[in-house]
């Protein structure tokens, strides 16, 4: 397993860029309903995670001068989250597109890059870039809403154009990311050092997987993989969120959370197939009629309350029904409900 020391300066940024046109992340409000779907303290997850988050985001803000950048609105203004995830892995993962000459970059390699990372999960990539035929049926396969899969069509149609205007914007904010960093330096650098510590779902992933620290999104996981890798980008306060999770008086608290979740229908369906067998993201989304991302959301929880386990093999990182907490729930709730 390969673990970086560093944040990733291009998967911040663009999170930052989203994050600074939708500053209702900054709200108590949020991390209040952030902390109740985790059945913790929603004071204690704020003072130890908002208030340096908060610090970080303000940071940028206050320096950030994009806004004006031609595709400025195109790449950050819409309420897509599941785009900004996409295009922060797949850049994270091309940091040549910000360092190098931009003018060298070709529009196949670009088309490449983003065909390829929709078909993350599939035993094939491509080896040259796809016809617009083929990109309509993988952008239907993967389930991604109209919005995101106009916005990739775009994207794939001038990805030339597209990515300089992408590169000019993420390098104007690189100053005010380094301003960011630097409001937040001493408790970043403790963090950073500990990093990884506590539990994490990607703990379960071993041998080729790279675990990157990010704190963009400071609670969250991301798990993206593909034939050949498996990245993982863990947020620096995900083993607080697992330790506040464990104290003995968040029993209850602990409870009603997991509960919440399996009254969920997409979560409950998810559990239902891996009653079945073993399932990979793409088999899920494909089966359940819902987006790989959405998957993706749908399992950081279900793997926080331990009700699902991943295994790596093929490749691929396959999610298995936990059915001990499954047994540990039933007994507890038998427990208290005792008649």
């Amino acid at each position: 397993m390969t673990i970086n020391r560093n944040l990733n300066k291009y998967f911040e940024i663009i999170g930052l860029l989203y994050s600074s046109t939708h500053p209702e992340g900054l709200a108590k409000e949020v991390w209040d309903k952030a902390a109740a779907e985790h059945g913790i303290n929603g004071d204690e997850l704020y003072q130890k995670a908002g208030a340096t988050y908060k610090k970080y985001l303000t940071a940028f803000q206050k320096n950030m001068t994009a806004e004006n950048l031609e595709d400025f609105d195109f790449f950050f203004s819409d309420e897509a989250d599941d785009f900004i995830l996409f295009l922060q892995t797949v850049c994270a993962e091309h940091t040549e597109w910000f360092e190098g000459d931009p003018g060298g970059i070709t529009e196949d390699a670009v088309v490449l890059a983003f065909a390829n990372r929709l078909t993350a999960d599939d035993a094939e990539s491509f080896a040259a870039p796809p016809s617009t035929d083929e990109l309509i049926q993988l952008l239907q396969a993967v389930g991604f809403s109209s919005e995101i899969c106009w916005k990739l069509m775009l994207i794939m149609q001038s990805p030339k154009k597209k990515l300089e205007n992408l590169t000019a914007i993420v390098v104007n904010s690189i100053p005010a990311y380094e301003k960011a960093v630097t409001a937040i330096r001493k408790p970043l650098d403790k963090l950073l050092a500990n990093f990884p510590s506590g539990e994490y779902i990607s703990s379960a992933m071993k041998e080729d997987a790279v675990l990157t620290p990010v704190m963009i999104f400071p609670t969250g996981e991301l798990i993206d993989t593909n034939e050949t890798t498996s990245n993982a980008y863990i947020g620096l306060f995900v083993a607080d969120v697992y330790q506040m999770m464990k104290k003995p008086q968040n029993f209850r608290g602990n409870l009603l959370p997991v509960l919440k979740a399996l009254s969920d229908g997409s979560k409950f369906d998810i559990l239902l197939s891996l009653m079945t067998s073993p399932k990979y993201n793409l088999e899920l989304a494909e089966e359940l009629n819902l987006t790989a991302a959405t998957v993706s959301h749908h399992m950081s929880v279900l793997l926080t309350y331990q009700l699902v386990n991943v295994e790596k093999r093929d490749g691929r990182v396959y999610y298995t029904l936990s059915k001990d907490t499954l047994r540990d729930l039933l007994s507890k709730l038998h427990s208290i409900f005792s008649i």
